[in-house]
């Protein structure tokens, strides 16, 4: 059942996983063809977005697997509760980072 919960989440967050893969790669290209400190907050920010994605996929099967080994539901969604803070805080520095990113390449355009 938890193998089944796995791919479910992973079938959810695949279009993000897609999305910042692409994002990191063309941070890639950008650092490679000469960016300067704009492209390295790109590929920062792209890199925590992506590992909160990933971080995403095992959310749903970690309330079976608690329930199974004999903690509460309450337990268990406390827990939950913690990991999901704990993914919300690597999403919003990713985001902290692309807004920076941008932020630094329109100022030297203005």
């Amino acid at each position: 059942m938890s193998f089944t919960i796995m791919v479910s989440g992973l079938i959810n967050a695949a279009p993000a996983l897609v999305g910042w893969t692409v994002a990191i790669v063309v941070a890639i290209l950008m650092l490679r063809r000469g960016g300067g400190k704009a492209e390295r907050f790109l590929l920062s920010g792209s890199c925590l977005m992506l590992m909160s994605s990933l971080l995403s996929v095992p959310i749903a099967a970690i309330v079976p697997w608690l329930v199974e080994g004999g903690a509460t539901v309450v337990e268990a969604a406390s827990v939950v509760s913690g990991f999901n803070i704990f993914r919300g805080l690597i999403a919003l520095a990713g985001i902290i980072c692309l807004i920076y990113a941008f932020w630094i390449k329109f100022k030297v355009k203005l």
